[in-house]
């Protein structure tokens, strides 16, 4: 797959064939590719890349799994799946608290409990045990986002069972009906029937989250699921725009070079101030070639 000023990532499936047969895609455009890197990993359900902090202003680097685990009884069919998912992702967490898992896991989950409730304990345990210390939904609760999600699919199946037990186990939010535009909808993404494609994040990361929808089937997409379309709030601009600090250089005396204190530039150099200005230039144009000083100021 090829298209102009983009750069694409793969995940091979490789099981029963000796040539490629399917897998993940990943695809962004390639002004961003300094701040998007994949990481390598095993576990052939899962393509991992990491997004650079400066981008929306996180204290950690977000991660992001794009999932495809293949239905239930076909010949690619894992048991295993979301447990090799789960490995990745405790390790992967050692890095960062904002992760995202979002793809195809072929999980019908209706709309069954993704996080540990008081009565999940036992009663005996009820007077000792704190039951937020297990989990955060309070921060669902802050950013007034729904406990309970709306589904317009009633079943639960054996995969489904397992995402909602990874849910509960890793403190990971589902946003299908929950938020953005499907909030009150909980729409199908497979077949206008069941929903099997989810995104999930983590409860540090939510406060990012600005819509989430299920869009209307196209089959230039997809032989039977409907896209995905996840919008996340980047803080870089100042509340009030069209304003800007002037600071006066005319009285400014700039010296003559000196060589022998190249290093010494080197080293003051605020890299973060740096992608946060070439970040700020690449989303106001297109062509980045186009602009000189005058353009940014």
């Amino acid at each position: 797959m090829e298209f102009a000023d983009f750069t694409f990532h793969y995940k091979n499936r490789k099981k029963f064939t000796s040539f490629r047969s399917g897998g993940i895609a990943l695809g962004y455009r390639s002004q961003y590719a300094k701040f998007i890197h994949c990481i390598e990993t095993d576990c052939p359900f899962v393509l991992w890349f990491r997004v650079d902090r400066i981008l929306f202003r996180t204290e950690d680097d977000i991660i992001m799994g794009i999932v495809c685990i293949q239905p239930e009884n076909t010949r690619y069919t894992s048991e295993n799946a979301m447990s090799e998912i789960e490995i990745e992702f405790l390790e992967l967490q050692k890095n960062s608290n904002c992760i995202f898992l979002l793809g195809d896991f072929n999980s019908r989950t209706a709309n069954e409990q993704d996080f540990f409730n008081i009565s999940d304990f036992e009663e005996h345990l009820t007077e000792f045990i704190d039951v937020n210390e297990f989990n955060d939904i309070h921060v669902l609760d802050d950013l007034k986002i729904p406990r309970i999600r709306n589904s317009s699919d009633t079943v639960v199946n054996t995969y489904g069972r397992k995402l909602i037990q990874f849910c509960k186990n890793n403190n990971m939010y589902i946003l299908n009906g929950r938020v953005g535009k499907d909030r009150v909808l909980g729409k199908p993404t497979s077949r206008s029937i069941s929903v099997v494609d989810y995104i999930l994040c983590t409860a540090n990361i939510l406060c990012k989250v600005d819509d989430f929808e299920v869009s209307d089937f196209c089959n230039l997409f997809s032989d039977i699921h409907s896209p995905l379309c996840l919008s996340l709030t980047v803080n870089g601009c100042n509340a009030t725009q069209g304003e800007s600090e002037v600071i006066n250089y005319k009285n400014v005396h700039i010296g003559k070079w000196k060589h022998e204190k190249t290093i010494e530039y080197k080293n003051n150099i605020d890299v973060d101030k740096v992608n946060e200005l070439l970040l700020n230039v690449m989303s106001k144009y297109d062509d980045i070639s186009s602009v000189d000083q005058g353009t940014v100021e």
